[in-house]
Order: C-alpha cells, then sequence, then structure tokens
C-alpha cells in the first residue's frame, strides 16, 4: 500500500515539475526578446563571432522566438497529458526531450543552408558555446546587439 502511494505521489510530483520546467525555458528565452535586450540565440551566436550581419541577428531572434514557442507549446501538452495521468507523460518528457535534439540539430543544418556566405561553428562547438552562455546569464560577455 505504501509503494502505491510513493509511486502516485512520485508521478503526481512530475505532473507537476514537467510543466513548470518546460514555462521556465520558454521564460527563459522569451525573456531576452524584451526590446533592447539581446536574444538568447544571438547572444550564443556571438560566443563564436562578435560581429554579426543584421540578417543573421533577425534569425536569431526569430530563432530564439521559435524556441521559446516551443517551450510553451511543450509545457501546455504536458499539462493536459498530466491530467489525464498514466505513463503518456513520462513518454512525453522523451518526445519532448528528442524534439530539442532535432531542433537544435536540424537549425543547425538549416542555418548554413540559409547562410552560405557565412561560418558557423560545428555542433561540438555550438553545444559549447550554449553552455557557455546559459553558464553567464547575465551576458555580460556579449558584445553590443546589431
Amino acid at each position: 500500500m505504501q509503494d502505491t502511494l510513493d509511486y502516485a505521489q512520485g508521478w503526481a510530483g512530475w505532473r507537476v515539475l514537467q510543466p513548470l520546467l518546460l514555462l521556465w525555458l520558454a521564460f527563459f528565452f522569451g525573456r531576452t526578446l524584451r526590446a533592447g535586450a539581446t536574444p538568447l540565440i544571438e547572444r550564443i551566436a556571438r560566443r563564436s563571432n562578435a560581429v554579426l550581419p543584421a540578417q543573421l541577428c533577425r534569425y536569431a531572434r526569430r530563432l530564439t522566438a521559435l524556441w521559446c514557442g516551443y517551450f510553451v507549446l511543450a509545457a501546455v501538452l504536458s499539462a493536459l497529458l498530466g491530467t489525464s495521468g498514466g505513463t503518456a507523460l513520462g513518454w512525453f518528457g522523451i518526445v519532448v526531450l528528442a524534439g530539442s535534439v532535432l531542433l537544435f540539430v536540424g537549425e543547425h543544418r538549416v542555418r548554413a543552408r540559409i547562410f552560405p556566405h557565412e561560418a558557423f561553428p560545428g555542433l561540438l562547438q555550438q553545444l559549447r558555446d550554449t553552455w557557455g552562455t546559459w553558464r553567464t546569464r547575465d551576458g555580460s560577455s556579449t558584445p553590443p546587439r546589431c
């Protein structure tokens, strides 16, 4: 009986935690879209290239908004699945993670086609740049915006 109660409480915690985590990610991306702020994706791009053309800055802003929207949609779907119970919520977490990896890698490939004249870092360097930008949350090492 106690095992069933512990399992149910853990599952209830995950039903709340997953949408909250996704909303936090959406907020983390979205707050950088305010007027006068440097979009998160632009901050990441500037770690490898301090001078970005205006077109790439617009692209970075749109991409930041796309990620923000992705996390909001995932949070809403996660909350809806959480109310239905069952293991679907656990699987959905895996789907969100896989979708994030797909979006990250897919965007890397698409960007090279959209901006063939620009040199971009490889995926591993992009991961390091992303991690470094996440760790320095204030963006103090980021040069001025476009």
